[in-house]
């Protein structure tokens, strides 16, 4: 079937205009925002405490209701201040969670991909806050981080919403990207 220009340029238009009206356009973003955090010596370990405001758009909510994944990692880096040149690296980790929802148990699973320990929780709220609210995580022995020198310390909060059953791929083409980074939150340590 061959269609003129006028009908053709009429369907391309009714297209762009149901689309326009999903409610995938114009979608929000995540938006992460680290509030605190700090570091806690215990038996010879620094150990991480920190804070996160997470807040996901409507349409990533149901993404998740629908089968889609939410990753956070959690990127910490210990860096040696040195005056004249760049700081050297002492440790780097990335802490990462998985959050899905299981449909059959009406469940929201979290999962530390780090140990392998996974949670459930009732609602995704639920499932994220535990996940915002970080308390007695092992970073680094204190024998590698000696007294002397001033040492920074950084954190930051990742989201990535691109995986999804194959099921669901083809939704992520029309989608915004819901996946985003906060900003990296420093502080220094003097042990």
């Amino acid at each position: 079937m061959h269609l003129s220009r006028g009908p053709r340029r009429a369907a391309v238009l009714a297209l762009l205009a149901c689309l326009a009206g999903s409610p995938l356009a114009g979608a929000a973003e995540t938006e992460l925002k680290i509030t605190s955090a700090s570091l806690a010596l215990d038996e010879n370990v620094y150990e991480l405490d920190m804070g996160l405001e997470v807040a996901l758009p409507p349409e990533a909510r149901q993404a998740i209701d629908g089968g889609l994944a939410l990753r956070l990692d959690y990127e910490i880096e210990i860096l040696r201040v040195r005056r004249y040149m760049p700081d050297a690296d002492v440790a780097a980790l990335v802490q990462s969670y998985e959050v899905v929802y299981h449909a059959l148990s009406q469940r929201y699973l979290l999962r530390n991909l780090n140990t392998g320990v996974q949670l459930d929780f009732g609602t995704l709220d639920s499932a994220l806050a535990r996940i915002a609210d970080i308390r007695g995580l092992p970073l680094i022995d204190s024998a590698l981080v000696p007294p002397g020198p001033v040492y920074a310390v950084r954190v930051r909060a990742l989201v990535d919403m691109g995986t999804a059953p194959d099921s669901l791929r083809w939704l992520l083409f029309w989608t915004d990207d819901w996946s985003t980074a906060s900003e990296w939150y420093t502080w220094t340590l003097k042990p």
